[in-house]
């Protein structure tokens, strides 16, 4: 698929960005713990996708005229917010190993790159609807983009912080990732099934769609047990290090749930059936 780049770029920076924001929740709710490996983990994502954006532009000097729209385009607008927001993911990281004991510090940091993070998702998704793609336009694609950011953020927080968290109370990121899941299953079956009322265009998307519904069923069978898997983990109170299961149904229940939601991204692209040029 000729959108490879763009997926790549778009599941990996928003689950940085929900690394982020509950790196954020657990240095407020766990001031006695240190989550470095989830740093880590964001500060990689980040760049991983900012390196497949520049791919995607073909040539790396073309994103000097990207930069050039700041203000007036939503995709310089986009483009420049996430660069901001990979610089303050690789710098937390940096603090994080230097001086891990400055939770003020990484507190502000990990804060600012949250609320900086929520509006490239904005950005990201409001791309999208101002396209000539009729399966994009609506409010689907902001809440598949958000939902998909605190799924993937809880979830990889909670994989990477497990041994901090080990005697920890883990619910409320099990609840999260349950909530965005079943909140994205909400808006996101009805919007497909709506398709067949939004002219040509969308009616191709939908038999697109229809031509691959078997991967749309793997991917809610895949997202939706594997939220509900991850309760099993998340609900675990304090667990011996010798005890295994909670470990391996978290690495089983996540991989349930990230391979769903790549294919769920997939299945975005997928539907981009134009009315007219495409994206403006």
């Amino acid at each position: 698929m000729g959108e490879t780049n763009l997926l790549i770029f778009s599941i990996c920076l928003q689950a940085a960005i929900g690394i982020t924001l509950f790196s954020l929740l657990g240095g407020l709710l766990y001031r006695d713990k240190q989550f470095k490996t989830a740093s880590y983990l964001a500060a990689f994502l980040a760049v991983m996708g900012i390196l497949a954006s520049f791919t995607h532009l073909g040539h790396p000097l073309s994103a000097l005229n990207v930069f050039g729209g700041f203000g007036r385009s939503w995709l310089s607008n986009e483009a420049i917010l996430a660069g901001i927001f990979a610089g303050l993911a690789v710098l937390n990281a940096v603090i994080v190993y230097l001086k891990p004991d400055d939770k003020g510090l990484i507190t502000g940091i990990t804060g600012l790159g949250s609320l900086l993070g929520l509006v490239v998702v904005f950005s990201m998704a409001k791309i999208y609807t101002t396209a000539s793609v009729p399966a994009w336009q609506g409010i689907n694609t902001y809440v598949d983009f958000y939902t998909t950011t605190i799924a993937l953020g809880a979830l990889l927080f909670l994989a990477a912080g497990f041994r901090s968290l080990r005697d920890a109370n883990k619910k409320v990121f099990g609840y999260a990732i349950l909530v965005a899941v079943a909140i994205q299953a909400a808006t996101s079956i009805p919007h497909i099934l709506n398709l067949n009322q939004m002219g040509l265009a969308a009616q191709d998307s939908l038999r697109v769609l229809n031509s691959i519904s078997g991967l749309i069923w793997v991917k809610w069978v895949l997202v939706l047990s594997g939220a509900a898997l991850l309760l099993l983990p998340a609900n675990a109170g304090k667990i011996s290090r010798k005890d295994k299961s909670p470990s391996k149904i978290l690495f089983v229940a996540g991989m349930a749930l990230v391979v769903g939601q790549i294919i769920g991204r997939y299945l975005f692209y997928a539907a981009l059936v134009v009315m007219n040029v495409g994206l403006v």
